[in-house]
């Protein structure tokens, strides 16, 4: 099978990668190393092709896209912080890219889509309600805006094509090599921890999120490219975490004898995230694997 990732050079693409060529697939990359450099794909493999293109390039996407089975859609603009700034250049990557893809993949008769989305689409949740495929989308940055927008456009294609379109929602990703620039609050608390830090909570840490490995995100995909389906899947651990308890599990895990520092409340940034995986788990047979203190374990004994 062949298969094409875009923005593969990213922290999940360098995880995919690897994880399919071991499956025996074919793999093609097609990234513009905006976030990263070719040299952060270290694997040497002859059925790993490298592509620099970009996807607001109609002829980038349609030349990588020749000869594919599948196409797992990853390239983005993923920047909380720079969608506020920019949300132009936002849009563009993330609504007017996938829309060369989309119509990229009906020219080459492409048979499965597999597309990475956010839980930014639904913005400020509720304490102890867990958010549903169904659940209100409410986003409170550009960046979120721009992932309902792509993701409308996907459903309209879908409706007009035979192909499958499978679109994941990652909740808050960690793992092993999660860049600084886009790391989510577990790996902020671990570079803190390393350099003996206290560790900086901006509010009162009561905040929640469902943390999900990149393992178990990486293994999500792979059961999307199996299942002949089409939907909208949460792809997260369907665990809730205050920030507080994670920032003392991760002291607690690294034997060090560290503080806690709050500091005021970042403006627009989210109190309540929390994730149903039920659907997920019901039609694409998806479990989560990882629990969050293993993870954390791994993650300090390889940072």
């Amino acid at each position: 099978m062949n298969i094409l990732i875009t923005g593969g050079a990213g922290f999940i693409g360098k995880y995919l990668i690897k994880f399919l060529l071991e499956k025996n697939y074919n793999i093609t990359v097609l990234d513009n190393f905006s976030n990263s450099t070719k040299n952060s794909l270290t694997i040497k493999n002859n059925k790993l092709k490298i592509i620099n293109g970009d996807i607001t390039k109609k002829q980038d996407v349609l030349n990588a896209i020749k000869n594919q089975d599948v196409v797992i859609h990853l390239a983005a603009k993923i920047s909380v912080t720079e969608s506020i700034k920019n949300p132009m250049e936002t849009f563009k990557v993330n609504v007017d890219g996938t829309k060369n893809i989309l119509s990229a993949c009906r020219i080459n008769n492409i048979k499965k889509l597999i597309v990475s989305s956010s839980a930014a689409v639904y913005g400020e949740g509720f304490e102890n309600i867990k958010l549903n495929e169904n659940s209100e989308t409410n986003p409170i940055s550009p960046y979120g805006a721009s992932k309902i927008e792509m993701e409308k456009e996907i459903k309209k294609f879908n409706l007009e094509s035979k192909m499958n379109c499978i679109i994941l929602r990652f909740f808050n990703l960690y793992g092993i090599g999660q860049s600084e620039e886009y790391a989510g609050v577990i790996t902020k608390f671990l570079k803190k921890i390393k350099e003996n830090k206290p560790i900086e909570i901006f509010g009162d840490g009561m905040q929640t999120r469902d943390f999900i490995a990149i393992e178990d995100v990486i293994n999500a995909i792979h059961i999307s490219i199996l299942k002949n389906k089409t939907g909208t899947y949460n792809i997260a651990s369907g665990n809730i975490f205050q920030l507080k308890d994670i920032a003392n599990l991760m002291i607690a895990v690294s034997g060090k004898k560290l503080s806690i520092k709050f500091l005021d409340e970042k403006k627009g940034d989210i109190r309540f995230s929390n994730a149903d995986i039920t659907l997920a788990r019901k039609e694409l047979g998806y479990e989560p694997k990882i629990e969050l203190k293993n993870g954390i374990k791994e993650l300090i004994k390889n940072f």
